[in-house]
């Protein structure tokens, strides 16, 4: 079960900011949840101007989450997050901003530790592997859903050890655990294994970045 961290964060220090016009590598990264058998997972290629914010959003869409939970990154040690007035689900009294931090100025972190709690609490955790940086030639700069595997679960289904059990009740068709993960899904042939890369492609592939 994923665990909110929360605590008194250091404060903000000032974001590694590139030249203006020098590119920037592209990185790519594999996202699996947690404990899950098997492994959901999404291979994902961002550009590295790409903000902590908008990495949320890539991962809601290549994941099929809906993105009205709360959620949090921790990059090596530290805990990045919805600024208070933005996302103002997170409440702690000081942490550091997603807003103002990208791909790129974190990386080095990443390669230390990497996850993304989503609905954190309840709650959906994703480790988080950084597999390869690609040299800006030319510089990316949209996002790309590369790869993936096994449908993503429905968000009230709590975690993935519920999920897991609802999993298992589906061997008993007429079960009332069943019957609830048709219902969370509404999909009375749901298949945990049916993940449609094109059509996460296509999500992806809308957003502005």
């Amino acid at each position: 079960m994923a665990e909110l961290i929360k605590g008194v964060f250091p404060e903000n220090k000032k974001p590694v900011t590139p030249k203006k016009d020098e590119p920037l590598p592209s990185y790519i990264l594999h996202i699996g949840i947690t404990f899950s058998d098997p492994l959901i997972w999404r291979r994902i290629q961002v550009p590295g101007k790409l903000t902590l914010s908008q990495l949320n959003e890539v991962i809601q869409q290549s994941m099929g989450w809906s993105n009205t939970e709360m959620h949090q990154f921790i990059i090596g040690k530290i805990s990045y997050e919805p600024a208070m007035g933005g996302g103002g689900t997170i409440r702690v009294s000081k942490r550091f901003d997603e807003n103002k931090y990208t791909v790129h100025s974190v990386a080095d972190g990443m390669q230390f530790m990497f996850s993304y709690l989503y609905d954190a609490g309840d709650g959906w955790e994703h480790e988080v592997h950084l597999e390869e940086i690609v040299q800006p030639q030319p510089e990316l700069k949209h996002s790309i859903l590369l790869a993936g595997g096994m449908c993503c679960p429905p968000e009230a289904a709590g975690d993935i050890h519920q999920y897991h059990d609802l999993q298992t009740a589906m061997e008993t068709p007429d079960s009332k655990d069943a019957n609830r993960l048709r219902e969370l899904t509404g999909n009375t042939d749901f298949d945990p294994t049916d993940f449609d890369l094109e059509t996460a492609r296509k999500r992806v592939a809308a957003l502005p970045f």
